[in-house]
């Protein structure tokens, strides 16, 4: 474990705290350690950065559903072999299953952290669910992720998978110019693939939002006509009762 491990498992409890007193705290902790003679420790500690709102929401939902968080890291896995297999020319109806596996391990998890941030949670949800889908796949931030730990939310694109990266054993006498060429489009085209799939997925999630949040306008829009009908009904029966008792006077 180097020392900057060290520092974030010693600094665990911190990143449970509201973002605001995170600075506070590792400032104190990083004095504590100094006094105790862990100098190296609190050196690293003093250097590591305050979470975003966004990997403090992630933080949360994992410390809340460590279970939830651990069957992700398990889809991950099933997702890299899926990716592998499909490289390889084979097991594409795997890697649909794993696709969509993940999604709904992310999902669960997102809902945790949209939930933590409350009403401002809306704005961060592309973000989340794309630090979900990167962590998956990367040890170091599944790793993180497991830890509650995170500071900083993933940059577009990491949570595609390493398709595009592996190394493919091939036994025999070994392969050709044609093989190679064949086995790097493959490559691509898994790579492309999933790709595509993780922004369809992206687009018709944008998509159920924006339709929800219609609806919702409309049923909004429905009540207040409701409600000045009502109100118009009630003005009308009151003019009525009034013209009733002028003509008795």
């Amino acid at each position: 474990m180097t020392v900057e491990d060290e520092a974030r498992v010693r600094a665990k409890e911190l990143y449970g705290l509201a973002p605001e007193g995170f600075i506070e705290g590792r400032d104190a902790l990083a004095v504590q350690l100094a006094d105790e003679g862990e100098h190296q420790v609190a050196a690293a500690i003093k250097k590591l950065r305050k979470p975003t709102v966004v990997a403090w929401a992630v933080n949360t939902a994992s410390r809340e559903r460590p279970a939830d968080v651990a069957a992700l890291l398990r889809a991950g896995d099933d997702l890299r072999q899926a990716q592998v297999a499909a490289i390889s020319g084979k097991g594409s109806d795997d890697l649909r299953t794993a696709t969509q596996a993940r999604r709904t391990k992310v999902a669960a998890l997102a809902e945790a952290a949209l939930q933590a941030l409350g009403a401002r949670g809306g704005a961060h949800r592309d973000a989340i669910v794309l630090t979900l889908e990167a962590a998956s796949v990367d040890p170091e931030l599944g790793g993180r992720l497991r830890d509650g730990t995170l500071d900083r939310e993933a940059a577009p694109g990491s949570g595609l998978g390493p398709a595009g990266g592996f190394q493919l054993l091939q036994g025999g006498d070994g392969a050709g110019e044609d093989d190679a060429t064949t086995e790097e489009d493959r490559r691509r085209e898994a790579k492309e693939a999933e790709r595509a799939a993780v922004v369809a997925e992206r687009e018709a999630e944008r998509a159920a939002r924006r339709a929800e949040q219609l609806r919702a306008k409309a049923r909004d829009a429905s009540a207040s006509a409701e409600a000045a009908e009502a109100e118009a009904r009630r003005l009308a029966d009151e003019a009525k009762t009034l013209r009733r008792r002028a003509a008795r006077t």
